[in-house]
């Protein structure tokens, strides 16, 4: 596991840097004076000790950067003032401890954030295991003149109708035209896919960001039908959930 030291103070970096090869062992520690680090989208740690109040990017501004990029790091706050605390929970801490604390409570900490972190590792591993055993082998039926293809479901980034003809765009760019109902493919298509419009039906999994008015697929703007913006939400939620349940 990789741990990570953020505190203007030298003497707290060391005294945990201390505590955590005293609990650990064998365990990678890096320590810096500023939180200026943890904003990077490249930054990466099992578990984050971090100061809230420091000059410059406070730690409570870098814990949100550190979400915002999608990290699922452990994180310990570090603090003076017990009442920043309660913001603590809103990037997800796992916990924070107040200073001037004592080796023994430290410790506590250290082997609790490690057990949670241990715990996510479980996880993240299962989750790609499950993912790479995963093969969504579902696929459309659709005559090409005279060629009867099947395309893979998984394979769909959005459908549009003209008419009587249904326009896939894949993900390899390719696109492929059929005569077609567009209600018969969202039936067939299931819960990974939403009919946000009239003209259009969307693979959640493609969808890079969305507002009220449009969602944005491959740089492509697809309009959302009025009324339609909670269903999505709604939709979107349910599919990351099934994505997360193993």
């Amino acid at each position: 596991m990789k741990l990570v030291i953020c505190d203007d103070e030298k003497n707290i970096r060391d005294m945990i840097a201390e505590c955590a090869a005293e609990v650990l062992g064998d365990i990678s520690i890096e320590c810096y004076p500023d939180a200026g680090i943890v904003a990077s989208p490249e930054f990466d740690a099992d578990i984050l000790f971090i100061d809230i109040m420091m000059p410059g990017l406070n730690g409570m501004e870098a814990a949100g950067k550190l979400r915002e990029n999608g990290k699922n790091t452990v994180i310990v706050f570090v603090t003076a003032l017990e009442e920043y605390v309660f913001r603590a929970f809103d990037v997800g801490a796992f916990q924070y401890i107040v200073k001037p604390f004592e080796h023994e409570r430290l410790k506590e900490i250290i082997s609790r954030a490690a057990d949670k972190a241990r715990e996510r590792i479980r996880i993240d591993k299962l989750l790609t295991e499950r993912k790479n055993r995963k093969i969504n082998t579902r696929t459309i039926s659709a005559k090409i003149g005279s060629v009867n293809m099947q395309i893979p479901l998984k394979d769909i980034m959005y459908a549009e109708v003209f008419d009587r003809r249904i326009v896939l765009h894949m993900r390899s760019g390719e696109v492929i035209e059929y005569y077609g109902k567009i209600s018969e493919l969202e039936k067939l298509a299931g819960s990974d896919f939403f009919r946000i419009h009239r003209a259009y039906l969307i693979n959640l999994a493609y969808i890079r960001s969305y507002d009220h008015k449009e969602v944005n697929i491959s740089d492509s703007q697809i309009p959302i039908a009025r009324g339609k913006h909670q269903e999505l939400v709604k939709a979107l939620l349910a599919y990351h959930g099934r994505e997360r349940d193993f």
